[in-house]
Parts: structure tokens; C-alpha cells; sequence
């Protein structure tokens, strides 16, 4: 079945934030949640594996604060972003009765999936990551140039060139979806509260990913205008029990609106083998 937003929509006060989530499906939890770039959320993320991923797991696509409907005005303080995060993932399966989950984080907020499972690990499943390897890079892509410039001067001009980062195929972004991207990027509130739940405010993860037991699956695009590919083989380097599977045939940054079927069954038999 073909499932809506409406009907997947749910919320859930958790510590006093508000946070939105779909949720489709029954067995394992799997909690999905999304990049950091302006306009991010979990349902565009995933929305197009998510019947797939429904017939095998209780899937959860969920908005961390400052994006998607979750709330706009959460401060982290002077705790790190991924410690943040991590604990509040947690707090929210405790609501929803949930004791274990698998993890699927997307670039900004892939930390906080791999620092759930060092801190929970108890409560983790396996964790898939997309574009992203742990560790200072120091490079300042023109892709990741444009999400400042987009924050900075919120025009649907800026949008549709922030957009051709994302992925290089010009039939991948349909006007359609760049007016998707642009109306969710400029719901009020969201580029503050994205301000502040920006990726340099995660710890320095590298330091205590050898601790990891849990199994991890990096997932990337060959021609990733944000983060260039070539993190995949950092992450193969520093993350223990890990694996990793690249797109080829021009794949972007979102490989799971890019491939979404072999996207699904890639983490359909990562999961449960």
C-alpha cells in the first residue's frame, strides 16, 4: 500500500519538545530521521522506501527539533548536539514503548545515530549512516556553500541552485521538488531553529567510535555535491564492523529518493541478517 503523510502523522511531547513523526508498519523499530541542510525532514528523506521498509519494520520517520513540524525553538545548551539528539531518540522510544531499535541517520545527524548506539547500546539495533564519516575534514564543498547562502538569503533562486548539489540529475529535480524543498525550508522558524541544530555543534565523535559494537552500513553517492565520496573510505577506516555500499550512475546525496527500491532492500537485508 501507498501510504499518505496524513494518515502516517503523529506527535509526541517529549521533554517538553514537541516532535513529529510517521509511522508506518510492524515489527522492529527502525527510526529514520534526516539531514541538515534548510528544508530537511524525515518524510521527504524516506518517504519513498517507506512502504517497503513498513512490510518489515515499525518504521519511524522522525523530525529532530528545528526541522520538519518537530519544534523550532529547542536550545541545546552546552551539550553537543549528537549527545542531544541521542538521548532524546531515546526518551521517545520509552514513550512509545519501544526497548530496541535499529538507527538510520542522514549526513548532519548521522552522529547522532552512531552516538545513540555508543551511549544506548542496550537499546540499538544495527545503525545505517548516509554521506558522512566521522572525523574533522575540513572541506568546504561548494555544495555545502550553498546551504549557508540559502540560510543567509532564503530565495527560491537560491533553493533550486542549492538543489543541483543535491543530486546532479536534472530528472531527480523536477520543479516539483525544488517548491517541496523551498516550502518546507522556509515554515517559520525553521532557519533559526536549524541555526542552532547545526552539524559543528556534534562532539568529535572520531574519539570514541572504536568503541562501537553494534554493526554499521554507510550508504553514499558517487557524485555527492555536499560530501564528497570519498568520506566512505574514512568511515570503512574508523568505524569498527562496518560495510559500505556507493551508487554509482551520477547518485547525489540522497540515495534514497535517488535508488529507493534497491535503497529498501539493501537495508532490508542489512537489518535482518
Amino acid at each position: 500500500m501507498a501510504y499518505t503523510k496524513e494518515e502516517t502523522d503523529r506527535f509526541a511531547d517529549v521533554n517538553g519538545i514537541r516532535l513529529h513523526y510517521n509511522e508506518a508498519g510492524s515489527g522492529p523499530a527502525l527510526i529514520c530521521t534526516h539531514g541538515g541542510g534548510p528544508g530537511a525532514n524525515a518524510w521527504d528523506n524516506t518517504r519513498h522506501c517507506l512502504e517497503p521498509l513498513a512490510q518489515h519494520f515499525r518504521t519511524i520517520l522522525l523530525d529532530l527539533p528545528g526541522f520538519g513540524e518537530s519544534a523550532k525553538d529547542v536550545k541545546l545548551g552546552d551539550t553537543p548536539m549528537d549527545f542531544f539528539c541521542a538521548k532524546l531518540m531515546r526518551d521517545l522510544m520509552d514513550q512509545l514503548s519501544i526497548d530496541k531499535a535499529h538507527m538510520y541517520g542522514s549526513s548532519a545527524f548521522s552522529p547522532s545515530s552512531l552516538r545513540f548506539g555508543l551511549e544506548y547500546p542496550d537499546r540499538c539495533g544495527k545503525i545505517v549512516i548516509q554521506a558522512y564519516a566521522p572525523g574533522e575534514h575540513g572541506v568546504q564543498t561548494e555544495g555545502l556553500k550553498s546551504l549557508g547562502v540559502f540560510a543567509n538569503d532564503p530565495t527560491r533562486e537560491n533553493m533550486e541552485r542549492m538543489v543541483q548539489f543535491f543530486t546532479p540529475r536534472e530528472d531527480l529535480r523536477p520543479q516539483s521538488f525544488v517548491d517541496a524543498r523551498f516550502k518546507a525550508a522556509t515554515i517559520p522558524g525553521h532557519l533559526e531553529g536549524r541555526a542552532e541544530m547545526r552539524s559543528t555543534k556534534n562532539s568529535d565523535i572520531a574519539k570514541d567510535i572504536g568503541r562501537l559494537k553494534t554493526q554499521v552500513l554507510v550508504v553514499w553517492g558517487n557524485e555527492d555535491g555536499m560530501i564528497p565520496v570519498e568520506g566512505a573510505l574514512d568511515a570503512l577506516k574508523l568505524i569498527p564492523n562496518v560495510r559500505a555500499c556507493i551508487w554509482g550512475d551520477r547518485s547525489g546525496h540522497f540515495v534514497a529518493y535517488e535508488h529507493p527500491q534497491e535503497f529498501a532492500q539493501l537495508l532490508i537485508g542489512f537489518l535482518e541478517n
